[in-house]
This record gives C-alpha cells, sequence and structure tokens, in this order.
C-alpha cells in the first residue's frame, strides 16, 4: 500500500471522513484525482471499504435520534424458553397481528404463523428496475425471525435512525408535505412495476426520515395482490390529507389530492411533477426544523 506524505511537514496523510487525505499533525488537506490513484488496484479497493464503512456506520448510528421515548413494553415467551422483551414507542394493531416501534427495529408479532408466511410472501414478490437499485431502500428490510409460544411468530425489521410513520411529524406545512407525497410516489413506482397492489398505504405505514427526506413503507403487508385497482394512489391522497396543515395552497395541491388517480403510477408521478413545477417553483430541499 502506497503511503502519501503531507507536504506541509512530511507526516502521513490518514483518511478524512470529508473526502480526501488530511495530516492530523499540521491539518493541511490533499485530494488526489483519478489520475493519481490508477494502477494502485488495492488502495481504490481499500478507499472505497473505507467510504462504505463510514456511510455504513452513519446509518446506524442511533445517537442523535432523541425523538424515540419508552411509552410501553410488552413480552412474549419464546420456544427456546426465553422471553423475549420489547421496548415500544407506539404499537398498531391489525386482524390477528401486532406492529410494535422500537427503537432500533419494527417488530411484527402474528397470532400464527401462516400470517407471517403471508407476509413475507407480500414482501417477495417486490421487483426492482436495475436501473434504480436504491428503490430496495424503500421497504423493510428482514433482519431476524422468532418462533414464539402458542404458535405465534414474530418478524424483526430494521428501523433505521430517524425514521419514524408520517403521521409522527403532523401536520406538515405545504413544503414538506410535497416531498412526503413525493416519496409515496416512489413507491408507487415501485409497487406498479412490481405489478402490485399493498393495500396499507397510510400516515402510520409510510415511515418518513424528516433529514434525508427518505421514505419506507411498512404496515401490513399480508394482503398484497396482483394489481386490479388505482387504491394505492387514492390512499396516497388520503394519506396525505390525513396529515397536511394546509390543504388549499398552493392551489395545484388542493387539486391534486382532490383528483383521480391517473392510469398508472407512473403517470401519476408526472401529474404529481408538474405540481412542484407549477405549484412549489420547482424542486428544491427544503429542511425541516
Amino acid at each position: 500500500m502506497i503511503q502519501y506524505i503531507c507536504k506541509q511537514c512530511g507526516a502521513q496523510l490518514e483518511l478524512s471522513s470529508a473526502g480526501g487525505f488530511r495530516c492530523s499533525y499540521c491539518g493541511a488537506r490533499a485530494f488526489l484525482s483519478d489520475a493519481e490513484l490508477k494502477g494502485n488496484t488495492e488502495f481504490r479497493k481499500k478507499l472505497l471499504s473505507y467510504y462504505k464503512a463510514k456511510a455504513d456506520a452513519k446509518e446506524q448510528d442511533y445517537s442523535g435520534d432523541t425523538l424515540w421515548e419508552e411509552n410501553g413494553s410488552a413480552s412474549y415467551r419464546m420456544q427456546n424458553g426465553k422471553t423475549l422483551m420489547l421496548s415500544y414507542m407506539d404499537h398498531y394493531s391489525y386482524p390477528e397481528l401486532v406492529c410494535y416501534l422500537c427503537r432500533e427495529t419494527v417488530v411484527y408479532v402474528f397470532d400464527r404463523e401462516e400470517g407471517a408466511n403471508a407476509f413475507l410472501r407480500g414482501l417477495s414478490q417486490l421487483a426492482f428496475p436495475a436501473a434504480d437499485v436504491k428503490l430496495v431502500r424503500c421497504f423493510p428490510q428482514l433482519k431476524s425471525k422468532l418462533y414464539l409460544d402458542e404458535g405465534k411468530l414474530g418478524l424483526v425489521y430494521t428501523r433505521k435512525p430517524y425514521f419514524y410513520p408520517a403521521e409522527v411529524f403532523a401536520p406538515f406545512a405545504s413544503e414538506h408535505l410535497a416531498w412526503v407525497i413525493s416519496r409515496m410516489e416512489n413507491i408507487c413506482c415501485a409497487l406498479e412495476y412490481s405489478e402490485l397492489e399493498h393495500g396499507n398505504i397510510t400516515a402510520a405505514s409510510l415511515f418518513i426520515n424528516p433529514i434525508t427526506h427518505e421514505g419506507m413503507l411498512f404496515g401490513d403487508w399480508r394482503d398484497v395482490k396482483k394489481k386490479e385497482s388505482s387504491r394505492d394512489l387514492r390512499d396516497l391522497r388520503e394519506a396525505a390529507k390525513s396529515v397536511a396543515e394546509d390543504l388549499h395552497h398552493p392551489r395545484e395541491l388542493e387539486t391534486f389530492l382532490q383528483s383521480e388517480p391517473a392510469a398508472d403510477a407512473y403517470a401519476d408521478f408526472a401529474a404529481w411533477d408538474k405540481v412542484i413545477e407549477d405549484g412549489y417553483g420547482g424542486h428544491r430541499f427544503t429542511k425541516m426544523d
């Protein structure tokens, strides 16, 4: 591995989390061009691994996620004789299913294993276009499967830092509601590509990150079926209305939310994009306070 030396003091440069290199002695920074790195394959691999590790660590850093607080607890006896203890901020009840919002996970406890299998089947039907690999981040990622007493079964999914149900942040000012709707439209396009109908898009099932403006669809995946209607796009509109601070401004927003969905999610997203351009003056990242 090549060592890079600081031109100011002669010390060995270290990789910097801000990009490039930094001298730990004099603080000087250095950035290398692709041409300079060419031929040093091993170093390039180490550099990429370094930045990937930094990104992964940031995504798993819950230290700044101060919104979460324990509001309840639940326990379940496991088949191995141990006890599953859950501390949760909120929980959501569905037929034969309870969903717990825990600090680092979203835990689903099913009354019957058949229900858990139906849930897993629903998620397994998702497909993603090769050109948009990041779409997979919009859907739950299984962490573990727990067999409980009385025939119950638990599915544990990762809750990334700062992700909470959209209803937690309601009501949304218009400029923030806009990006929430955009995330729902993204998700509906992924469902459209998979030819699926989710049937449970609500302000509780849509998790959002107010810092990065990302979204994830949790909720109930047991009744996912072959797409046969515009239900998800209608549910999108109802979910947006339920968390809106002001539905009337801009006027284009109100018109869109009161409209019938387009023929498919792609056309609906195109219609929403026109609302962004005409009603909001284009795309811009507006930080939530």
